[in-house]
């Protein structure tokens, strides 16, 4: 399934290092963990159980460099439709944060970055929860791209809004 030393994207933490595999008894029961350390936080670490298969979905695989393009290339991230209604953009948003879908959350970046365009060129506020979701979206795919693109963390934005602007 998944290897020591491999990088993989766990949940909304972002990308961690697979450092091992351990065993513990729990409850007299041996449970079988997968134990992940984020990039971001050295020293911390994650134990995931392998038995359980909510908490084992949500630790994926790295894309590749041709998975990144053909996301920020793809139609479906463009046609990501404005929410009005700000509850309802507030729970999907939420919805689509936690779900760690990187179409979606590029989707979601376009929207925002498009709604918040429009805003500016009215002389109008971007409110400041969008701009949250936002940052928290763009947060979640700078660090993968970051490595998957061999680019520094802070042109991933830029390089992500051009490929969607074209």
């Amino acid at each position: 399934m998944f290897q020591i030393g491999e990088r993989v994207i766990y949940g909304s933490h972002g990308v961690c290092d697979v450092v091992s595999m351990e065993a513990c008894i729990i409850d007299r029961k041996r449970v079988n963990y997968l134990i992940l350390e984020p990039l971001n936080q050295p020293g911390s670490r994650y134990m995931i159980p392998y038995e359980n298969p909510v908490a084992i979905s949500k630790v994926r695989n790295l894309l590749t460099r041709e998975e990144v393009d053909d996301l920020l290339a793809s139609k479906e991230v463009r046609q990501f439709q404005w929410i009005t209604d700000e509850n309802t953009r507030k729970q999907k948003y939420k919805e689509l944060i936690n779900s760690g879908d990187r179409a979606a959350l590029l989707g979601m970046i376009h929207a925002l970055h498009e709604h918040k365009k429009k805003q500016n060129a009215l002389g109008r506020k971007f409110h400041q929860c969008d701009e949250n979701f936002l940052n928290d979206a763009q947060k979640l795919l700078t660090a993968e791209f970051s490595l998957v693109l061999q680019i520094d963390p802070d042109c991933v934005g830029k390089y992500v809004l051009d490929a969607l602007e074209k």
